[in-house]
């Protein structure tokens, strides 16, 4: 399997000598929308799925990211190398804002057991580019490098393991449980979470799921290889009666 670079991971794929170019669009519209970075998941023998969220800034208390009540198309493509000069997929997606403007593409058609690449591109801007890594053929037994993690609290510490975990640079990333954490902000952990109240409402999930997304090392693990997520008791609101 091929290293997905550092470099690769910066410039997103951007064109260079030789390097197919993904479709010409009008002129930029909004910030860089590609804050949150790129990801991959569910695997199957001809595809995955790959995702990302349009979020010029993540962190607005509105849950919508910077972005406006419009719809924005939004250009995808796969390939066979890291800089797309055997594109075998593409194709748009449309984000919208009943949906935060995320994008979610089932990919089919792809070839078992191998890795491929993807990126996105939206209002002039170009994505960081991604590695997928497709299942297995049925019937067949190859090794596998699957890493798992779990309980992965903003607060209490960096996430510098998803940084050595993208390292690895594994077929499959399963995490466990606890992808996020919904309590209010402490004031004496080493980050903080936002916004500093308890997460209750579609606005505040949106908001800390774009905080953990924004971590540098996250966005390289989830770059890395595509994910399979077991929920858990705190990826919802913990009520309690009385």
């Amino acid at each position: 399997m091929s290293p997905l670079t550092r470099r690769t991971l910066i410039a997103g794929g951007i064109a260079s000598a030789g390097v197919t170019v993904l479709a010409p669009t009008t002129a930029n519209a909004i910030s860089y929308p590609f804050t949150l970075g790129v990801a991959s998941g569910e695997p199957a023998a001809d595809g995955f799925v790959i995702w990302t969220r349009l979020a010029p800034s993540p962190l607005n208390a509105d849950g919508l990211g910077g972005m406006t009540s419009a719809s924005v198309t939004v250009e995808w493509q796969v390939s066979t190398d890291q800089r797309f000069t055997q594109i075998v997929r593409s194709g748009t997606a449309t984000a919208s804002q009943t949906r935060a403007h995320s994008v979610h593409v089932e990919v089919t058609g792809l070839l078992p057991g191998r890795e491929y690449f993807y990126r996105f591109r939206a209002a002039g801007h170009i994505s960081p580019v991604g590695r997928g890594v497709t299942a297995p053929a049925v019937g067949t037994s190859p090794s596998l490098t699957m890493l798992f993690t779990s309980c992965s609290h903003f607060e209490a510490g960096y996430f510098t393991a998803y940084r050595r975990m993208a390292e690895e640079n594994p077929h499959l990333i399963l995490h466990l449980g606890d992808y996020l954490y919904e309590g209010a902000a402490s004031t004496t952990a080493v980050r903080k979470h936002a916004p500093t109240v308890e997460i209750a409402n579609l606005a505040n999930y949106r908001v800390r799921h774009a905080q953990y997304k924004t971590d540098v090392d996250l966005q390289a693990a989830h770059a890395a290889a595509p994910w399979l997520v077991v929920w858990d008791d705190h990826h919802v609101c913990q009520l309690t009666t009385a």
